[in-house]
């Protein structure tokens, strides 16, 4: 692999290191990002930390200040609110946009992934947790068979991480997942395309709920 690629390969798993960090709560809403820091754990240089902070600002993860460099977005009841409310309406299209039948390779995938995802549950395994429910949601609204919905769909809920924070490390919330990722997968065997739809909206809320909880009431 020559330099440029190892270089581009280094930033994108500090991205994903970090994004795991902000959804389990390791970074917080505010959170100063400090380039030495980051170098050092990552035993990397600082122009390289730099690309990732960059990468994580266009995700809508971090903010840049000049003369104060960066920190972890914080969201105010309203944008949370505006935020979900934009993700209801995509994920419910999605879902209603889906092709029945679904391929039976296809479907084997998301059960394969749901399976992994409920044993990293059970031995709380964050890393795997995060990845596997990150992937399983691309999976499934990718069936939608709309390349630029399913991408933009991908976007809003990696901004969703500056709120999942607030449930992801609850074992109770993280079985009932595993129990939705069930009921969602029944949806798509049993052809019931209104439950699935209703499914994936209510799948967002308790995230949105435990947040704004947190945040108090809007003022």
């Amino acid at each position: 692999m020559d330099q440029r690629k190892r270089s581009i390969s280094k930033v994108q798993e500090i991205v994903q290191a970090l994004e795991v960090d902000i959804v389990i709560g390791r970074l917080y809403p505010r959170e100063h990002l400090v380039e030495e820091q980051l170098a050092r754990r990552f035993d990397t240089t600082r122009h390289v930390i730099r690309q990732a902070i960059v990468e994580l600002d266009a995700a809508g993860l971090v903010v840049r200040e000049a003369n104060k460099g960066a920190s972890v977005c914080e969201y105010s009841p309203d944008e949370v609110n505006q935020l979900y409310t934009v993700r209801e309406i995509l994920e419910r299209q999605a879902a209603l946009m889906i092709q029945f039948p679904i391929d039976q390779p296809a479907f084997n995938t998301l059960e394969k992934i749901r399976a992994a995802h409920a044993a990293a549950v059970e031995s709380s395994d964050m890393m795997t947790i995060v990845a596997t429910n990150k992937t399983f949601h691309q999976q499934l609204f990718s069936l939608c068979g709309n390349q630029f919905l399913s991408e933009i769909i991908n976007d809003m809920a990696k901004r969703s991480n500056l709120v999942r924070f607030t449930t992801s490390t609850s074992k109770d919330y993280l079985r009932q997942v595993v129990v939705e990722h069930s009921q969602i997968l029944d949806a798509l065997a049993a052809g019931d395309q209104q439950r699935l739809a209703l499914l994936c909206v209510e799948h967002l809320q308790p995230s949105r709920r435990m947040y704004l909880e947190r945040k108090g009431p809007l003022t």
